[in-house]
């Protein structure tokens, strides 16, 4: 009992400070400030924080991260320095988001991962993530955005209208190959050579602790099959040789990192007596 009061506590206060929790892993694609042409491998194209920037650090300074692209480049992002932000969050499942006391009113999941999404004009009707850029509901309703189960909702215009883009990365059907954070030797059949490659057959979470942050591989020198990390604990073992297609999302409806999601880290927690 104790260690539930602490981390409702701690969410809390985190929320309306401004945290919105784990950073590392949130997968992300670019943002209103974006400047750098093709490095995310082009636009809809998904990447994984790897890395929050640092006060001092010559090459990642503090109000930046690190982004390992799908297609494997990596580098650092604005998320507040110098005001600008470079980056949407795109999901924050793969951190361990989880609305266990809500339902999708759409696709029925109860205890979805990821971002809540609430209709502003009927009561108590929830979307999560895929519902909501499916255009599940009516589009011409405005929806609150909801990060985490303890923060505060923010209000987002009608889907009416608004500008769609596609996902692209690693998802299903995507051809890929071991990629910066491979740990796995050669269960690919070995690095070299154009049959080093792979096909994604489904994404899904690690156990209890994440979504949407693992890809089933079946490789195509070996024939076998078994899971690989995209985003868990911000760790990338794949990327793309071909992207697959994942759907639609609402970019200018996705939280803004270091702006609606902010960079700041965990905080101690404290014991309630």
């Amino acid at each position: 009992t104790t260690l539930l009061y602490t981390i409702k506590f701690e969410v809390i206060w985190a929320c309306s400070s401004g945290m919105s929790g784990h950073i590392i892993g949130l997968r992300v694609v670019r943002g209103p400030d974006w400047k750098w042409a093709e490095q995310d491998g082009g636009e809809g194209f998904v990447g994984t924080v790897v890395e929050i920037g640092k006060h001092g650090s010559p090459t990642s300074p503090d109000k930046t991260v690190v982004v390992q692209w799908d297609g494997g480049n990596r580098t650092n992002y604005r998320t507040g320095y110098m005001d600008c932000h470079d980056l949407y969050v795109f999901d924050n499942a793969t951190t361990g988001v989880v609305f266990r006391s809500r339902k999708c009113d759409a696709c029925q999941t109860r205890g979805f991962a990821g971002i809540c999404w609430t209709c502003s004009q009927c009561e108590d009707f929830d979307l999560c993530t895929s519902c909501y850029m499916n255009d599940k509901h009516d589009l011409t309703h405005p929806f609150n955005r909801i990060i985490s189960d303890y923060c505060q909702p923010v209000s987002v215009s009608p889907r009416e209208g608004s500008v769609k883009q596609v996902a692209k990365g690693v998802f299903v059907g995507a051809v890929v190959k071991r990629g910066p954070d491979w740990d796995w030797d050669d269960q690919d059949g070995g690095e070299e050579g154009p049959t080093a490659t792979g096909t994604v057959t489904s994404v899904r979470g690690w156990d209890q602790e994440s979504a949407m942050s693992v890809a089933c591989v079946k490789w195509m020198r070996t024939g076998l099959s078994n899971v690989y990390r995209v985003g868990h604990k911000g760790k990338v073992d794949l990327k793309c040789v071909q992207e697959g297609i994942y759907g639609n999302y609402y970019p200018s409806h996705l939280p803004i990192l270091g702006l609606d999601y902010s960079l700041q880290r965990s905080m101690p927690s404290m014991q309630l007596q």
